[in-house]
């Protein structure tokens, strides 16, 4: 008896080492779904730059607004557009535990990478916003930074992303 006691709780102990994620798992389940209302099927590519996870911290910086929007190709729309983002609200952290989407903020970074501007964006679903595109013609750099369980970066998970688009005529 004692021998099948033993070895159910190796199979657990086994089977639940896989139950927990590693952390580039986790964070990668925190990557946005970017995309316009006039297409849906049209993604715009975030990359990340910096987290907060389980302990484990990085602080990449994102590249100057003018590298970025002179290199980078960038999703074309038009001033009427909408972009609509969509994140996973709950992420496994792990056996038991999940954290929770808190919140989101969204800047517009301009070309001359001064002033980071507030983008009001609005919810419109459990784990769905959307914001207007600029009504100027030309390329916007954005900065994405989710908060997962906590009321600041210190105490909470968090990633942050960044992105960019083109608005022509």
């Amino acid at each position: 008896m004692k021998k099948i006691a033993l070895i159910v709780l190796s199979l657990f102990l086994l089977t639940s080492c896989g139950m927990v994620p590693s952390n580039d798992e986790q964070i990668q389940k925190t990557t946005p779904k970017i995309t316009l209302k006039s297409s849906p099927g049209t993604e715009i590519k975030p990359s990340r730059t910096d987290y907060s996870w389980n302990g484990e911290q990085t602080k990449a910086y994102f590249p100057a607004p003018e590298d970025f929007l002179n290199s980078k190709k960038l999703v074309q729309t038009d001033n009427t557009d909408k972009v609509q983002i969509t994140i996973q609200q709950k992420v496994k952290t792990g056996i038991l535990k999940a954290s929770h989407l808190n919140s989101i903020t969204l800047e517009m970074v301009p070309k001359s990478g001064d002033d980071f501007l507030q983008v009001d964006v609005k919810k419109l679903e459990d784990g769905t916003w959307q914001y207007n595109v600029p009504s100027e013609f030309g390329k916007y750099m954005y900065i994405l930074k989710e908060l997962y369980d906590g009321d600041g970066y210190e105490d909470g998970y968090y990633v942050t992303y960044y992105f960019g688009l083109e608005v022509t005529e």
